[in-house]
């Protein structure tokens, strides 16, 4: 135990002047950036149609675009939209069901940072207002359905950045919101200004 409690201790008086020298050369700054992926849609067709032979196309593509504020070296308020993707669906009962389920989300985050060199860990957690909207029709009623659903939901992810240079930086992230059923895995770039 002594020797763990030892070598802790060299690794933090270690690291504490690189993190001094980053610190006291860290100025807040805004950014923006853009993203692309892949978005999977986490619920069965019987739960969306109520048909137990339903079937849902499970990814699709998704986007976010983002602007942010870093007033620390370790922390950031980060504004997001993100279009979660376009989930086609079939199924059939009494009669054919086709159909699609799009989700979207805008949201503020408080992201946290861990500066490593060139890289950047991050994990992210904030507050998301988010639509799941339906269409689908049916060869029974004819007429097609609509339904759209907006809800307030906690948002979080987790995240890698590698800069390079002082503007410009890709990133690699997933993130989830609480209640839409959509994971999305995204890589895009960040520019600092």
């Amino acid at each position: 135990m002594k020797k763990l409690t030892a070598i802790a201790i060299l690794a933090a008086a270690s690291a504490s002047p690189a993190f001094a020298q980053y610190a006291s050369a860290f100025a807040p700054h805004w950014y923006i950036g853009a993203g692309a992926g892949s978005g999977h849609f986490n619920v069965s067709g019987s739960d969306l149609t109520g048909l137990n032979d339903a079937q849902v196309d499970e990814k699709d593509t998704a986007y976010t675009v983002r602007t942010g504020f870093r007033f620390h070296p370790n922390m950031a308020l980060e504004l997001g939209y993100y279009d979660l993707g376009s989930y086609a669906f079939h199924g059939s009962g009494i009669g054919q069901v086709d159909g699609t389920a799009r989700a979207k989300s805008f949201g503020l985050s408080f992201v946290g940072l861990v500066p490593l060199g060139q890289a950047e860990l991050y994990g992210r957690v904030g507050f998301a207002r988010s639509e799941l909207k339906v269409n689908a029709s049916t060869e029974l009623v004819g007429a097609p359905f609509n339904a759209k659903e907006k809800q307030n939901e906690a948002t979080y992810g987790v995240g890698a950045r590698w800069n390079f240079g002082r503007n410009i930086g890709v990133f690699a992230e997933w993130m989830k919101n609480d209640k839409i059923e959509v994971d999305a895995y995204m890589v895009g770039v960040d520019f600092k200004f």
